[in-house]
């Protein structure tokens, strides 16, 4: 009983045997893992939304193109939605060129499908990069290469005056 008095009186008197350094390194590391997934995270997230700003840019200024002859022809004269025709081949141009010309976070931007029909337009890209953060400690290569994708797309609306 003798025994268990004196450890008792250890343990409430503040002497332990044992150190927290462990306990306290450990719970460094989670927290420096941590921030460091939040700051990829956030970095990714701001990537795919200029990426989506970009595309829609690019995607609504091709949707301006207007085919001539379909515009003329009146094609949807009874429509009650009018829509403006696309020039489907010069949209195709004018999108490639203009993301082609776009850079983000000093990489080209990826266009993976282009699809037009007669009055809509639509698009995705992507990008590909490593993240800001390299979580080389965990072993994982593909957590640090990431590939983002934005899917877009227009549609001509025609607003009389």
């Amino acid at each position: 009983m003798a025994i268990n008095s004196k450890i008792i009186k250890g343990i409430v008197l503040g002497q332990s045997r044992g150190s927290l350094m462990a306990l306290s390194f450990g719970f460094y590391l989670l927290a420096m893992t941590l921030a460091f997934i939040s700051i990829n995270v956030a970095s990714a997230y701001n990537i795919k939304k200029e990426l989506t700003n970009i595309a829609e840019g690019a995607i609504n200024k091709s949707a301006q193109s207007i085919n001539i002859l379909a515009y003329y022809a009146e094609l949807n004269r009874f429509n009650s939605n009018k829509q403006v025709p696309i020039d489907c081949v010069v949209a195709n141009i004018k999108f490639h060129n203009l993301i082609a010309n776009a850079r983000l976070s000093d990489k080209q931007i990826l266009v993976e499908d282009f699809n037009c029909s007669l009055y809509e337009v639509w698009a995705q890209v992507s990008i590909t990069g490593k993240l800001p953060v390299d979580l080389t400690f965990l072993h994982l290569d593909q957590l640090n290469t990431l590939t983002i994708r934005s899917k877009v797309g227009a549609s001509s609306v025609y607003m009389p005056n």
